[in-house]
């Protein structure tokens, strides 16, 4: 029996997420996004209960819309969420152009209530599936972290990003293990501290002769990555 065959298979994604440099959340919650919004295209358009949920929160956020506008396939899935979500506008702001109230004569209250009721009244779905992805699998991390490949795989990959960390830390019996996921957290940070600095340095007139490893290159970049989150 290998090692992986003792793995729940959960397990095994999350070191498989590890694999690559950058937060294994950031990984597996943009993953979970993109199979949803490829499902979107296809059959769950048509399911009621998700049509209710693109109602409330009137389509998907503006990232998630442009990445389904950019879906080979997706445009006539687009066109139904969106048709709806235009009537909805037109439906809704219809009163307020109504000759005994309408839209030009309304004072600075109404217009604002008007504003707040434009307001989606939902969250949008793809975003919940990411952050539930994300949630789940910070849960598993905590259980995981005292196994010492985990920590070795954490490391390695240049840890969480700053948000996944906090929501991490933030999860029930974190302060348990915390420790052990900070010394994992800190030896990445100082791995990439190193690593931007002689990108820094190289940069300099003084020393441009020296060339710049891969991992120096694009050390400013993953130091955004790090503070924000994987692109």
């Amino acid at each position: 029996m290998t090692k992986n065959e003792t793995l729940a298979p959960l397990q095994i994604e999350l070191r498989e997420a590890m694999a690559g440099w950058g937060c294994p959340l950031c990984r597996l919650a943009d993953r979970a996004e993109r199979n949803f919004i490829d499902s979107l295209s296809y059959e769950r358009v048509l399911d009621i209960k998700t049509r209710a949920a693109l109602q409330a929160a009137r389509g998907l956020c503006a990232v998630h819309s442009r990445q389904w506008q950019n879906l080979q396939g997706g445009a006539l899935g687009v066109a139904i969420v969106y048709r709806v979500a235009v009537l909805d506008l037109l439906r809704e702001t219809e009163a307020a152009m109504q000759p005994s109230g309408g839209f030009l004569r309304r004072g600075r209250t109404e217009a604002g209530q008007l504003a707040r009721e434009l307001e989606p009244t939902g969250p949008c779905p793809v975003c919940e599936i990411g952050q539930g992805t994300a949630q789940r699998f910070a849960e598993l991390l905590l259980k995981d972290i005292a196994a010492p490949e985990v920590q070795t795989l954490l490391r390695d990959c240049g840890g969480l990003c700053l948000p996944h960390l906090r929501m991490t830390l933030s999860q029930p019996g974190a302060g348990k293990v915390s420790r052990l996921l900070l010394e994992a957290q800190r030896a990445a940070w100082q791995r990439l501290i190193g690593e931007v600095d002689e990108f820094i340095r190289k940069n300099d007139y003084r020393f441009h002769h020296e060339a710049l490893t891969d991992q120096e290159a694009d050390s400013w970049i993953r130091a955004i990555d790090t503070l924000v989150g994987k692109s």
